[in-house]
């Protein structure tokens, strides 16, 4: 007592998926498609970098702290793990919220911003090892200092050759 009509016509099948498939089609994007990446005022950059970049800060300074002062690890391991940890936050951030770069190369993206940030490492490094070793200073007061001249030269790498919107 089956009152249905079987679908062994091949044809209206055919119709049914085709129909679907046009309106599909015809229905356009439902999001808008990626405009050209806009060259922003250095000034907005900034302003962004320092703010939004307080997120890295706050790991670097957080884990080496930690690592440092709550857990007595060597000043030198305490800031490459830090370093590590802050660095993977950074990318992160300077890509999405302050560079606003957008490209499918984010691992190529990702081995440069590393680069660049050993050189400013080694920069932090030294700036630790005067001012603890040799300056007897205070850890936290140097790397402070470290920080400072790492995050210049971090913005400068990023803006420059990184994150730069290249003409396609």
């Amino acid at each position: 007592m089956n009152n249905q009509a079987p679908l062994d016509d091949k044809s209206k099948l055919d119709t049914i998926i085709t129909d679907v498939s046009e309106g599909i089609n015809d229905a356009g994007n439902t999001f808008p498609a990626p405009s050209d990446p806009v060259e922003e005022s250095n000034p907005k950059q900034v302003v962004r970098y320092l703010l939004w970049g307080l997120i890295s800060v706050v790991v670097n300074l957080g884990t080496f702290f930690i690592l440092y002062r709550l857990m007595s690890l060597n000043y030198q391991l305490a800031n490459i793990v830090a370093w590590f940890l802050g660095v993977q936050v950074g990318f992160w951030v300077d890509r999405v919220i302050v560079f606003r770069h957008k490209s499918n190369t984010a691992f190529q993206e990702m081995l440069a911003f590393y680069g660049t940030r050993i050189l400013t490492y080694l920069i932090e490094a030294a700036t630790l090892w005067v001012g603890i070793s040799l300056l007897a200073a205070n850890g936290t007061g140097s790397k402070i200092v470290g920080q400072i001249l790492a995050i210049i030269g971090n913005f400068i790498f990023s803006k420059s050759f990184i994150f730069k919107n290249r003409a396609k």
